[in-house]
């Protein structure tokens, strides 16, 4: 009987309120609760379908942190680490690789042994970033020449890469970059195909003239986007999902309750015993359930969203999403479930002792602005 009343709540309510009434029953609001909570984990499961969190390899700046390690540091002149400037210290870690080469037309570094990273296909190794920044004595610009190279499997072939309009146009600036990867990114020339085996990579930048020339690069890593359904990072967040549901659930049915409460008796209208009175109020959060629900259809449709880990979420999601409709009738769901609550709030009040329409109606009215006002001045 408990669970007929519940779901009554939503398509017969003056019915399931009669009932709940002559015999108030707690399970009925616990039902209540587990059910917002499965739909929670419903609509957060698709939120995380749509969310890709960035990975980085190594994800602890490690390639610029020694020059030789899984990985070896090679330049037309010996490779050194630079413990004065660095661009990523503040972060991970506090040195730079550095390369100083004197009276030469170019300088380069390369580095090998890195592992193997695929690159071939969508949701795999995506970018590559990195900070670089080089030194001219006459701050003469690299215009001979600045590229990448990325090696798969071996040096006799590669991935080659304009950097011109990617380095810092001025001598001693550092400037950071991200160059996509893959078979659908442009700017690549090749001697390969082959994205599925990228075990080293080589910056060169060449001038017309010789003179004393320095590279310096920090902060080098692959870097991907993997849902958190792939990772196990959902499944290991749904005790917070719990805690997170229960908690405003309760606080949400104590303020309403409470509130209708007080302004009952402001209008001089007796409810009853207050415990009574709070379980036939809790039924009314069956609303909240659909509400809640339902906001999986819209968020299903919206675009994925890559998170970059030095992004604001919110931003990102207030510049990606807003646009579209479908936030937009994501975000004031709540909103139309709250009038919802009030709707069945006035059902409940006005069976309980019989009074008015108008009367009931105009308690869960002041009831449901003061609750709006907590909500938007308080959080709560």
């Amino acid at each position: 009987m408990v669970v007929r009343e519940v779901f009554e709540v939503l398509y017969s309510p003056v019915k399931a309120f009669k009932k709940i009434i002559e015999k108030p029953d707690f399970k009925g609001v616990l039902l209540i609760l587990v059910l917002v909570i499965f739909s929670m984990v419903v609509v957060q499961y698709v939120a995380a379908s749509k969310f890709f969190l960035e990975t980085r390899t190594p994800d602890d700046d490690d390639w610029t942190e020694s020059l030789t390690n899984q990985h070896n540091w090679a330049s037309n002149d010996s490779p050194s680490l630079d413990e004065t400037d660095y661009k990523m210290g503040n972060a991970v870690g506090n040195h730079s690789v550095k390369s100083l080469v004197f009276n030469d037309t170019s300088v380069w570094m390369k580095i090998t042994d890195i592992g193997s990273f695929d690159c071939s296909a969508d949701r795999d190794y995506e970018e590559l970033f990195f900070w670089i920044k080089w030194a001219h004595p006459n701050g003469t610009f690299p215009s001979s020449g600045a590229t990448l190279r990325l090696f798969p499997g071996s040096e006799s072939s590669y991935f080659e890469l304009d950097l011109t309009d990617l380095i810092a146009t001025s001598s001693g600036e550092w400037n950071n970059a991200t160059v996509p990867l893959g078979p659908e990114s442009q700017g690549w020339s090749s001697t390969d195909s082959d994205w599925k085996n990228i075990t080293g990579l080589e910056f060169r930048l060449v001038w017309p003239a010789p003179a004393n020339l320095t590279m310096k690069i920090d902060g080098l890593y692959f870097r991907k986007y993997v849902s958190p359904l792939e990772t196990g990072a959902f499944s290991g967040a749904i005790i917070p999902i719990l805690i997170q549901v229960a908690l405003p659930f309760f606080l949400n049915w104590i303020l309403w309750a409470g509130i209708l409460l007080i302004i009952a008796k402001v209008f001089r209208e007796e409810v009853g015993p207050w415990t009574a009175f709070f379980v036939i109020i809790g039924h009314a959060f069956m609303a909240t359930v659909v509400y809640t629900i339902a906001g999986a259809v819209p968020l299903s449709t919206l675009p994925a969203l890559n998170l970059p880990l030095a992004d604001d979420i919110n931003v990102l999601i207030y510049e990606v999403w807003y646009p579209y409709l479908a936030y937009q009738v994501w975000l004031y769901l709540p909103l139309v479930g709250e009038v919802w609550i009030a709707v069945l709030c006035a059902i409940a009040i006005r069976l309980l002792r019989g009074i008015t329409w108008g009367k009931a109606v105009s308690i869960s009215i002041v009831a449901f602005i003061l609750r709006f006002i907590l909500r938007f001045f308080f959080g709560v």
